[in-house]
């Protein structure tokens, strides 16, 4: 898999509810903190969004697609400055792919899903991304529009599957979400590195052989660079060294090891470790945990 694809399939993420609203005249709805990602889109109409900590409120059109990464709590309204109401009045009990009604009217339809992500891998994703991703309706969305598309007819005329097939098109939008961040966006960090191919090809060169003794000299040759030219480039997009870089990925792949039962020694070889000493020590030193106490408290002991 490409690097991307490797770091979600570490996620694995869910997609626990699907469903939206439709409103007519003036509304406003506050959002308490969550747990995990929301992911929406306004497919008809216009409204207005405020996340804590984003400054000034965001105006959404029809066709604008958000995401909103750190369970911040949120407004979104027909208008900023109106009293919201809690959530929980219009929303709380709600069934699955359910399109709530405010004011028994439409005028504005806003529909997505919320995904629950395991483990300790999520920061590693999120933690680059802004309070609010906004993309904005363009001509070269035409796989955003169509999911979307296919999501609001499979949650106005539920047949047999249609859950289902809304719970798979929240999670394509997800990903395609973060492709045309990462297309559209600069920054410091794995995720942006991703648009360069010579960091691109280093990275997917790590994920593709974790346990191999990398070095700097030997990724560079990979990719077709000097030793010095390569580490100075890495580092400036990425914010890390290859070998840290390296080292993080292993340990993120040895935490879902571990979660799934596998003996400390057999994941500390697994990833290029001649003793299960030295992986404890640079696990522990990644994650602030041994080993031993991850896989006791993913064990539920």
């Amino acid at each position: 898999m490409d690097p991307l694809s490797d770091v979600i399939s570490l996620l694995e993420l869910k997609s626990y509810r699907v469903g939206g609203f439709k409103a007519g005249g003036d509304w406003s709805i506050r959002f308490d903190p969550y747990e995990g990602v929301k992911c929406y889109a306004v497919t008809s109409g216009g409204c207005w969004i405020a996340v804590e900590g984003n400054g000034e409120p965001v105006f959404l059109r029809q066709g604008d697609c958000f995401l909103l990464p750190h369970g911040l709590p949120f407004q979104i309204a027909s208008d900023p400055d109106l009293p919201p109401d809690d959530w929980q009045r219009h929303f709380l009990g709600s069934g699955e792919g359910t399109l709530v009604r405010l004011n028994g009217s439409e005028g504005v339809t806003v529909l997505g899903s919320h995904f629950q992500l395991a483990g300790p891998q999520a920061p590693m994703l999120l933690s680059m991304l802004p309070p609010i991703v906004h993309l904005q309706s363009e001509t070269d969305r035409e796989t955003l529009r169509w999911a979307f598309d296919r999501m609001r007819r499979e949650l106005t005329d539920l047949k047999p599957g249609s859950i289902l097939i809304a719970q798979q098109l929240a999670c394509m939008i997800f990903v395609q979400v973060l492709r045309l961040h990462l297309d559209e966006s600069t920054g410091v960090g794995w995720l942006f590195a991703l648009s360069d191919k010579y960091v691109a090809a280093a990275i997917a060169a790590m994920h593709r052989e974790p346990a191999r003794r990398w070095t700097v000299a030997a990724l560079a040759l990979e990719v077709g660079m000097s030793r010095s030219g390569f580490a100075a480039r890495f580092g400036q997009l990425v914010g890390d060294g290859p070998i840290e870089y390296l080292t993080r990925w292993r340990m993120l792949l040895a935490g879902r090891s571990l979660s799934r039962g596998e003996p400390v020694g057999a994941v500390a070889r697994s990833l290029g470790y001649e003793s299960e000493s030295a992986f404890s020590t640079a696990y522990k030193r990644v994650t602030g945990s041994t080993p031993r106490r991850h896989a006791r408290l993913a064990a539920g002991a």
